[in-house]
């Protein structure tokens, strides 16, 4: 239990899951509009690519928002044996 609230106070922790939180919801918000007003103006492949695309981008924020964090702490938070 220690170890759990170790990583819970650790500098930069929160942000990070609140731009996580966020940055899913714009997606999933994203993905909706989309579909809803967009997507019929496209064939399936061009809207799977954008989908695709999307999730790379989602994808790249959020691995470069927790990697800066795992580099620095995830030795220190990690469970070792």
């Amino acid at each position: 239990m220690a170890e759990d609230e170790a990583v819970l106070k650790t500098p930069g922790f929160a942000w990070r899951v609140s731009l996580s939180i966020v940055v899913v919801m714009g997606w999933l918000a994203f993905l909706i509009l989309w579909v809803t007003f967009y997507a019929a103006a496209f064939t399936l492949i061009e809207n799977s690519v954008i989908v695709l695309v999307s999730l790379l981008i989602v994808g790249a924020i959020l691995g470069a928002s927790w990697a800066s964090w795992g580099i620095k702490y995830g030795r220190t938070c990690g469970r070792q044996k």
